[in-house]
Formats: structure tokens, C-alpha cells, sequence
């Protein structure tokens, strides 16, 4: 009789294994990568909805939209120090960042006047301290360039030339006609950012009115 001898997987079984598993792993990662992808930009369109309901509301409450920076960024002008002015957050929180009082005769609290919270900003909503632009608001995929535009003359349609004279970029891009029709959008409130790995030469938008 032969001697018993453990059993093991011989060369060939292992290099099949490996290959069954590489086979698995490069479906499997594209697939889950997509997923994630369209987690995100769903999670963005609800965070842009959410915040042009709180837009809605503090038309309702005081009859116009609030005015924000020149710049038509959700971002524009905020300091990143957690103690500065952030216009978009301070009208619509009628508070700072840090929860302390608005400066009475600031830009945040003269819109603002009687010091409502329309909307509730939560951790998630800011990058972190690591962050290049840290304390500043981001969407699902950390980007921290994000347009807001409103119905400046309450009309129900943005438009570029009656409302705003160009549309600004993000992340080095601008919308096209074909994002942005020339008769505008009928919209109260809009927002959009650059879509995950688009880039000038290869545009690409998360728009909250698609």
C-alpha cells in the first residue's frame, strides 16, 4: 500500500484559479464602479433638489430670491475658515457655520431679516478639513465648484441675457445649447456640476432640471 499523502492543488489548478477569478474581478468592478457612479448622482440631484426647496422657501416667505455672489457659485466668496461668511449657507441656515448669530448688518442677515432656517446643512454637505477647499459645500462626488442660478425677474424661466449674462463654468466647463436651450429653463431655481471625469475637452454635467 502507498503511504497517504496530503492533498494540494497542482499548478494548473491554481494559475484556472486565478484566471476564473481575474475574469470575475474585471466584470465585476466596472459594474460596481457604474453603480456607485449613479449613487452618487442620484444622491446630488436630491441634494440640489433640498436646496432649491429651501430657495422656494425663502421666496415665499419674503417674495424674491436671495442675491448670492456675482459669481453665481454655490461657494462663491465663502472663506474656508469655518468662522468666515458663506452667503449661500448663512441666508439659507440664517446662521454661520459654526452656529454662531449673523453679523446683523451683513449681506447673509440684511437678506435674511428674520434669521429663518430654511434648510438644516449636515456634515456631509461640507468637505472635510483634508480637503483643498475644506468647510465649503460639495456634492456627492466632492466637487465644490457647483452653479446655482435663480428667476431674477420672477418671470418662471432662467435665461442667460435677461437673468445672467453668460452661464458660468464648473470644473472648466461651460453648458451647451443643447444642455441649456437659448429660450432658457423653465425653473425657479438651477443648479449643475461637472460630471465624474469630465474635463473641457470631454464635457460632462450633473444638471438638477435633467
Amino acid at each position: 500500500m502507498r503511504p497517504n499523502r496530503p492533498s494540494a492543488f497542482t499548478l494548473l489548478e491554481l494559475l484556472s484559479v486565478i484566471a476564473i477569478i481575474g475574469v470575475l474581478a474585471a466584470l465585476i468592478f466596472p459594474a460596481v464602479r457604474s453603480a456607485r457612479v449613479a449613487a452618487n448622482q442620484a444622491r446630488t440631484k436630491v441634494q440640489f433638489s433640498q436646496w432649491a426647496a429651501a430657495l422656494e422657501g425663502f421666496r415665499s416667505e419674503y417674495g424674491y430670491y436671495p442675491v448670492f455672489d456675482p459669481s453665481a457659485f454655490v461657494n462663491g466668496g465663502a472663506a474656508t475658515a469655518i468662522t468666515g461668511d458663506h452667503l449661500f449657507h448663512d441666508i439659507l441656515s440664517g446662521r454661520k457655520r459654526d452656529g454662531t448669530p449673523l453679523v446683523p448688518a451683513g449681506p447673509a442677515a440684511t437678506q435674511n431679516r428674520k434669521l429663518i432656517r430654511f434648510y438644516t446643512f449636515s456634515d456631509a454637505d461640507f468637505a472635510n478639513a483634508g480637503s483643498p477647499a475644506p468647510n465649503l459645500l460639495r456634492d456627492a462626488f466632492d466637487n465644490t465648484e457647483i452653479a446655482v442660478l435663480v428667476d431674477r425677474n420672477l418671470d418662471g424661466v432662467i435665461r442667460v441675457g435677461s437673468d445672467y449674462p453668460a452661464l458660468p463654468a464648473v470644473g472648466g466647463q461651460t453648458p451647451s445649447a443643447a444642455d441649456f436651450p437659448a429660450p432658457g429653463v423653465r425653473a425657479g431655481v438651477i443648479f449643475y456640476a461637472p460630471a465624474p471625469g469630465a474635463d473641457a475637452t470631454n464635457p460632462g454635467f450633473i444638471f438638477s432640471w435633467k
